[in-house]
C-alpha cells in the first residue's frame, strides 16, 4: 500500500494449528488491534506484550510479559498495568474475529511492542490468589506468538501473520 507503513509480525514458533492474522495500527486515539484467528480452542486466552522480539522454544524465547515500568500485572483499564496487559479474548467460534484496542502501547519506541502472546488459560488480570497474579495473570503456557519487524523507518501499521 502506497504511503503506509508496517511493523510486520510473524509466529516462528507455534502449539497446535492456529493460523490468522493480526494487524495493529497507531491512531490519535490509541493503538488499534484487529484480526481472524483459527485452531484457537474456544474460551477466554490471555493476550500480552512479551518482553523480547524472539519467539523460538515455543514462544518461550519471548520473555515474560513487557514491564519497563516495573509495576504489577492488571487489567487493560487499571492505571497500574504492564505495557501490553491486553486482558483476555474471548473466543467463542472458528475462525475468531478480534478488535479492541489500547492506550498504552505503542508500535515503536520505549512503549513499543516486542512480540505478541497468546495463553491458552484466561488471564486473571491481577486479582487472583496466587503470587503469580500479579505476574502474569495466571494466563499459563504459550499457544502461538509472533514478533516485531520493522519494515519501514516511519511505523503507522503492523502486520501479524500466524502461518
Amino acid at each position: 500500500m502506497m504511503g503506509a507503513n508496517y511493523i510486520n509480525f510473524k509466529a516462528t514458533e507455534l502449539v497446535g494449528s492456529i493460523r490468522g492474522t493480526l494487524t495493529l495500527e497507531e491512531r490519535n486515539n490509541g493503538l488499534v488491534i484487529e484480526g481472524q484467528l483459527s485452531g484457537i480452542p474456544v474460551g477466554k486466552h490471555g493476550i500480552h506484550v512479551h518482553e523480547y522480539g524472539s519467539t523460538g522454544n515455543e514462544c518461550l524465547d519471548a520473555g515474560g510479559h513487557y514491564n519497563p515500568t516495573n509495576v504489577s500485572h492488571g487489567a487493560p483499564t487499571d492505571a497500574e498495568r504492564h505495557i501490553g496487559d491486553w486482558g483476555n479474548i474471548d473466543v467463542d467460534q472458528d475462525p475468531y474475529m478480534l478488535s479492541f484496542s489500547d492506550h498504552v502501547a505503542k508500535l515503536t519506541g520505549p512503549y513499543g511492542i516486542r512480540s505478541i502472546v497468546i495463553h491458552r488459560d484466561e488471564d486473571d488480570l491481577g486479582r487472583g490468589n496466587s503470587p503469580d497474579s500479579k505476574i502474569n495473570g495466571n494466563s499459563g503456557p504459550r499457544l502461538a506468538c509472533g514478533m516485531c519487524l520493522v519494515l519501514f523507518r516511519l511505523i503507522s501499521k503492523c502486520l501479524w501473520m500466524l502461518t
